[in-house]
């Protein structure tokens, strides 16, 4: 479908459903490709969060559509939380860090030695001294 372009994100997937977002004040309405829909809520990365039971839910040819109708407060809140929320998702993403590699000895492992070492030490020295 021409109507909704599709931009391949590799960090934030999307979905085939639509949310549809009409501001009852303004008497405007935005239509985005839901990313993802996770603990009851609807996320378009970066624009709107909004709670699933707040939409209106029907089918269309490709996925579901949901339509949130809500008075221009309630459309902002649903920006900043989205707005929210990618920018702690990006701080996961950045604050990534290669686990670091085992070092070969440890030093339990060097205790261990050390112990095997001194026993073999004072059996030899005793050995030593019952043959007089």
């Amino acid at each position: 479908m021409a109507l909704f372009k599709r931009e391949k994100d590799e960090f934030f997937q999307e979905t085939n459903d639509i949310l549809i977002v009409f501001d009852d004040e303004q008497k405007t309405s935005d239509i985005q490709r839901i990313d993802e829909i996770r603990d009851n809520a609807i996320y378009v990365t970066g624009k709107y969060c909004v709670p699933i039971h707040d939409c209106e839910v029907t089918t269309g040819i490709e996925g579901r559509h949901f339509f949130y109708r809500a008075p221009s407060r309630s459309v902002q809140e649903t920006k900043r939380l989205a707005e929210l929320e990618k920018s702690i998702v990006l701080r996961q993403i950045t604050s990534y860090r290669q686990p670091e590699p085992q070092s070969q000895l440890d030093l339990t492992k060097i205790l261990l030695f050390g112990l095997v070492f001194f026993a073999f030490i004072i059996l030899g020295i005793s050995s030593c001294a019952g043959g007089k």
